[in-house]
């Protein structure tokens, strides 16, 4: 029975040394407290990835110019070949207007001369 009182004098003895006093305990933060370290934390961040956030727009801005260039190059090279295209259509529609007229007015030539024989 000594043993028994010993051993539970020494567990309340352990229980009652782990037990720190109250005033002594960390009190975990409030929400409040860790909104704000969140917010000034972001805030930080923000601030931070400031000069990225340029760097990027300005490269954007120039990817935008190049692509402007670019398509404005084909547009250009688009409505030169529609109007060399448009151009030798005339040329081939005006030569085969002549080519048409010489060969019916050989065709009408021979027959007036078949009929005058």
């Amino acid at each position: 029975m000594s043993r028994l009182l010993a051993s539970l004098i020494l567990v309340l003895g352990l229980m009652a040394a782990g037990t720190a006093p109250v005033g002594a305990q960390q009190t975990p933060p409030t929400a409040r407290e860790t909104i704000e370290k969140s917010k000034e934390s972001a805030a930080e961040r923000a601030r931070a990835m400031g000069p990225e956030l340029k760097a990027l727009r300005d490269e954007m801005t120039a990817q935008v110019g190049e692509l402007r260039t670019m398509v404005d190059r084909k547009v250009d090279e688009a409505g030169r070949k529609a109007m060399t295209v448009a151009i030798w259509g005339a040329v081939g529609f005006f030569a085969l207007m002549v080519l048409a007229s010489v060969l019916g007015g050989v065709i009408v030539a021979l027959l007036f001369r078949r009929n005058r024989a």
